[in-house]
């Protein structure tokens, strides 16, 4: 995925990706992070595809990058 968004320098990062698979289809994931007052980084990531399968697929990569980093 690239980052289309703008880097910044805040306690808080809102981000847009964007993917294009090898099939053509297209998938945006919105994510949304911050430093929570215990010192924790939080947020969410919404992931967004006309496919079903596209969606589910990076919600599992994604699922899997933060299992290992926990």
């Amino acid at each position: 995925m690239k980052c289309v968004t703008p880097e910044s320098d805040e306690m808080f990062l809102t981000s847009n990706l964007y993917a294009k698979s090898r099939f053509g289809e297209d998938a945006m994931a919105n994510i949304s992070i911050e430093y929570s007052t215990e010192g924790k980084v939080v947020g969410t990531v919404r992931i967004r595809a006309k496919n079903e399968g596209m969606a589910k697929c990076l919600a599992e990569k994604f699922d899997s990058i933060q299992k290992d980093t926990s």
